[in-house]
């Protein structure tokens, strides 16, 4: 892997996971905006890798990425099957992986030693909210997949990544961050924020401890298409890859893109 920073994906959409018809010509439309790469999450019951699958033929040079993959109530080897059921290419995709309910730091660096000698070729993702597991990311992923980090936050997780890597004398890992963005709809960022307030634990902490600074809410809640722009320049001096998390006013190809071109105004 590269250390060069400049040679990374810098900038990606984000969507959650669904079988959408439409999904090949969002991925057209992305690569003809400038997009870099395309992530997507799983949520109940929806594949991320599916999505990313069924998109893949809209933009050949699209890169793709699955955050995440939780390692709690599964094995490696079961995410194994399901990376290479997806079909796409090692030089295409980035397999994220997160602690799910867990919380073992151990269980996951394990787990991801696993997954390579499983899926060699892919680069490896760990997606990260407290500092510890920020931290396990700068020794043992390819990517850092950060969660409900404003600017400051994320500045500060990269450079903790950075410092763990340099310890054991390997690349710093790539340091990318979901940024979500509503246009016209603070309340769905409200809403999406009070959802991993009530998972407690680190997601709440990590919230919390950000508001507690002055530095809430985390993301772009916006009226106009063009405010999207200021509002992601403090994410792109301080992360390698910022990901548009788009929170759309409804779940159609036009919705989607519209999140999609307001980041891209101004580059």
């Amino acid at each position: 892997m590269t250390n060069d920073r400049h040679q990374w994906p810098r900038l990606a959409f984000g969507m959650t996971a669904g079988d959408r018809p439409w999904l090949p010509e969002l991925a057209t439309e992305l690569s003809a905006l400038g997009y870099d790469e395309l992530w997507s999450n799983d949520i109940r019951g929806k594949s991320g890798l599916r999505t990313l699958a069924l998109a893949a033929p809209g933009a050949l040079r699209l890169r793709l990425a699955v955050g995440a993959l939780a390692l709690s109530g599964t094995t490696p080897q079961r995410l194994a099957e399901q990376v290479r059921e997806a079909g796409i290419p090692p030089d295409r995709l980035t397999v994220g992986v997160g602690s799910g309910s867990g919380r073992s730091l151990a269980v996951m660096e394990a787990g991801i030693a696993e997954l390579r000698s499983l899926i060699p070729g892919y680069a490896i993702g760990l997606a990260a909210v407290g500092p510890r597991m920020a931290r396990l990311g700068g020794r043992v992923a390819d990517v850092v997949l950060l969660n409900w980090t404003g600017a400051r936050l994320a500045a500060e997780r990269r450079r903790d990544i950075g410092d763990e890597a340099a310890a054991l004398g390997r690349p710093a890992p790539r340091v990318a961050a979901y940024v979500r963005v509503t246009i016209g709809g603070a309340e769905r960022l409200a809403a999406e924020e009070s959802r991993y307030h009530g998972y407690g634990g680190t997601y709440q902490s990590v919230i919390e401890d950000q508001e507690a600074r002055g530095e809430g809410p985390v993301g772009i809640a916006v009226d106009q298409a063009e405010q999207v722009p200021p509002g992601l320049d403090p994410y792109r001096s301080a992360l390698d890859t910022v990901v548009v998390r788009a929170l759309p006013r409804d779940d159609t190809l036009e919705a989607w893109l519209e999140i999609a071109r307001a980041a891209r105004l101004r580059s």
